[in-house]
Formats: structure tokens, sequence, C-alpha cells
């Protein structure tokens, strides 16, 4: 599996994902919207710590 996020993405990849987990955790949402976030945190968490990013792949975007 070949790196397509750069370092500056992994960065604001998982500082985004963060966020999206404190806001998921302290703000009054509905659970629907507590899935979207947590789903939202997951992928900038995951894609920032691996450094790869499928739907880059698919559309054929590189760094």
């Amino acid at each position: 599996m070949k790196h397509n996020v750069g370092r500056t993405e992994k960065i604001i990849r998982v500082s985004v994902g963060a966020a999206a987990v404190a806001a998921a955790i302290f703000a009054p949402l509905r659970p629907r919207w507590r899935g979207l976030l947590g789903a939202v945190a997951a992928d900038g968490i995951l894609t920032g710590v691996i450094g790869y990013s499928p739907l880059k792949r698919v559309f054929g975007i590189s760094r």
C-alpha cells in the first residue's frame, strides 16, 4: 500500500478527527449525529495515522 497522504494533510486529518471526537462527546447531539461525527473522526484519525486514503486513490488524487 503506497502512501498518498502528505505530512501536512496527516496533521490536518488527525486534528479534524480529534475535534470530531470532542464534539461527539461534549456536544448535546442526537445519536444519529454522534454516529456521523464518530465516522468522520475514525476516518480522519485512521487515514492520518496510516498515511493512505482509499478515496484519494479512487478519484486519482495523489499527494
